[in-house]
């Protein structure tokens, strides 16, 4: 696993979302439903891009932008979600903590991540992201 801390922006596969975004780029707003069709359609949907969706959307709910060093992720304005696309991301996110809380998880991700001394800490992080998408949607009603 190429990771070097526990977010999944922090991983080679969360390099290759940023670069999935940046070919989707030059615009002002970027769409989590868009976003969702074409990374599936790409065969690129997966446990890790879940979680790097995730983040990257309360990141830019939080933040009002994205901190990185690619020059047309900044000029992003916008990184909009209707009820669908959030629900959607955060059952995915819950069926990763469902495989978690099994206590022998089966999915490639969980497992990997189960064999690292940080596998604690990672839980925590996937639990955050659920308990914060879950907010958003909360906001929504």
């Amino acid at each position: 696993m190429g990771a070097w801390g526990i977010k999944a922006l922090e991983s080679d596969e969360g390099l290759d979302l940023l670069s999935a975004i940046e070919e989707l780029l030059p615009c002002e707003t970027v769409d989590l439903a868009e976003l969702m069709v074409k990374l599936r359609a790409d065969d690129f949907l997966y446990d890790e891009t879940a979680l790097g969706l995730a983040e990257l959307y309360i990141e830019f709910q939080e933040n009002g932008g994205w901190e990185y060093e690619e020059r047309s992720l900044k000029q992003v304005q916008a990184f909009t979600a209707d009820h669908a696309a959030l629900d959607a991301l955060l059952q995915h996110l819950k069926d990763i903590w469902n495989d978690i809380e099994d206590g022998d998880p089966e999915r490639d991700l969980a497992e990997l991540w189960q064999e690292t001394p940080s596998w604690d800490e990672w839980r925590a992080h996937v639990l955050q992201l659920m308990e914060k998408l879950d907010a958003h949607l909360a906001q929504e009603r």
